[in-house]
């Protein structure tokens, strides 16, 4: 018979709430067995099987009480005792044990270093040993772990559980979003919002993605059981271009920019691309500091941002964002830059949360119905603008904004949209405050920014050789820091 029978009729059928009634009867030594199977009209035998399997389970309870006395440790509740399958006598581990066995794996997996089927089976094995069990199989102790077969009826016993294919992420980024470096980037973002009285009109978020002329063909229909699907894709290696999203907390969308891998820009690059769109070229299609300057240039333009009128706008700490360049045109405008910390982009910043997955998966669909309208032709970076235009309309939607806006916290400002299982992933690298030493380093550091500030400030007054002094200065600030000499 398989192992995974299930009965097609009620024959020998059970009822669970009477053979719990009676298990706690003749355990409270309130009534014998067979007086106890007699009142509950279960066999005799029956009720002595589960006496046992339930002595095996609970081996140090004299006493099951309701559920609502159920507090100490010496007594389970009646709703503890349940039998999934007559086999359940028969089970290496008790429930408890498999429940911390159970919640050890989910903690492995919250804090991204989740185990295998393999490295269950041995953590398993062990874990038999060290609570020197007796009933542990021979093919166990052979093998050094445990079955093939215990480890897939766990997994049913235990829904919670599944198989998943992680994805890989960095080190950097998991370690990086903890607690202590969230709330110092929510009191600086509150109290630049609250210094400004920022409107969420005001409130922009800028960052670049990747689009390259081969993408990932989507879900195909194919026939059942064939081993390899192909679909055509315009070659072996694609070019890629820079697509630069500007949005701000009310859902609205502004003409984005698009970086070409040209040396010259020629104006048929943007046929097709949403109206109103940036062009621009560098030799390697990626952001540059001369060309982010001409991108403050293009988001004055639209948003007439003045000191009278300014505007609030979150982005990385790439370091093309953090020229002085950009920060003095930014200055003059009245634009105020405020950068996510390291490595928390994937959490913290609209775009990535909520807009650009969607984003790269309408780019997909457009892909795969253009090289099927167009058999035999290839996809150059000259039709990406067109093709791109399709997913901007269905990806930079109103309700994807403002949903990717509130889900990170920053509109509606919520400090605590983040709970404990969200900086889980740090659990490994946490370690106690800083210190009074490593403190009186970090103030130290902020009053020689302070210091770049005020020098900044009087730049005009200065001579070469204290404008050289200046620059120096500035580019021995971490990159993350450089960024707030804008708010000063």
């Amino acid at each position: 018979m398989v192992r995974t029978y299930k009965k097609k009729t009620q024959r020998a059928f059970i009822n669970e709430n009477n053979s719990k009634q009676a298990i706690r009867d003749v355990i409270n030594k309130t009534k014998s067995i067979r007086a106890a199977a007699a009142d509950y009209n279960i066999h005799p035998a029956t009720l002595q099987h589960r006496l046992k399997t339930f002595r095996k389970l609970y081996p140090d309870v004299n006493e099951i009480v309701s559920d609502d006395s159920a507090q100490e440790n010496e007594v389970v509740s009646i709703q503890n005792a349940e039998y999934h399958s007559k086999y359940t006598s028969n089970q290496v581990f008790t429930v408890q044990e498999e429940e911390s066995l159970e919640k050890y794996f989910i903690k492995s997996s919250q804090i991204q270093y989740g185990l295998t089927y393999h490295q269950a089976q041995t953590l398993a094995y062990e874990f038999a040993i060290h609570c020197n069990k007796n009933n542990i199989p021979k093919s166990w102790i052979e093998n050094k772990l445990a079955g093939l077969f215990w480890m897939q009826s766990f997994m049913k016993r235990h829904p919670k559980l599944s198989l998943r294919l992680p994805e890989n992420t960095s080190l950097a980024r998991s370690t990086a979003f903890n607690r202590h470096t969230v709330n110092e980037f929510f009191t600086n973002y509150i109290s630049i919002t609250t210094k400004y009285k920022f409107t969420p009109d005001r409130i922009y978020n800028i960052d670049e993605s990747g689009i390259s002329t081969i993408l990932p063909c989507p879900r195909v229909i194919a026939e059942t059981g064939k081993k390899q699907v192909g679909q055509a894709v315009s070659g072996k290696r694609g070019q890629l271009l820079t697509f630069v999203g500007i949005i701000n907390a009310t859902g609205n969308a502004l003409p984005p920019a698009i970086i070409f891998p040209r040396v010259r820009y020629k104006d048929y690059f943007l046929n097709g691309a949403p109206t109103g769109s940036l062009g621009l070229a560098s030799k390697s299609g990626w952001m540059t500091s001369p060309l982010f300057v001409d991108l403050f240039k293009h988001f004055q333009k639209i948003t007439n941002s003045s000191k009278e009128n300014p505007t609030l706008i979150l982005i990385d700490n790439h370091e093309t964002h953090c020229s002085i360049t950009a920060i003095n045109y930014a200055r003059n405008h009245g634009i105020h830059l405020l950068s996510f910390p390291p490595h928390t982009s994937h959490k913290l910043q609209p775009l990535d949360v909520g807009v650009y997955s969607s984003f790269k998966a309408n780019c997909k669909t457009a892909f795969n119905n253009w090289m099927a309208t167009n058999p035999g032709k290839q996809i150059t970076i000259y039709d990406i603008p067109a093709l791109s235009n399709i997913a901007f309309k269905n990806s930079f939607t109103i309700k994807n904004i403002t949903s990717s806006f509130k889900k990170s916290g920053l509109w509606p400002i919520n400090q605590l949209v983040f709970n404990d299982e969200d900086f889980l992933s740090c659990y490994v690298t946490d370690r106690p405050a800083a210190t009074s030493n490593e403190q009186q380093t970090e103030n130290e550091a902020n009053n020689n920014i302070n210091i770049v500030n005020n020098s900044s400030e009087e730049k005009k007054n200065d001579d070469e050789p204290t404008k050289k002094i200046l620059i120096n200065q500035f580019h021995q600030c971490p990159k993350y820091l450089r960024i707030f000499l804008i708010n000063q």
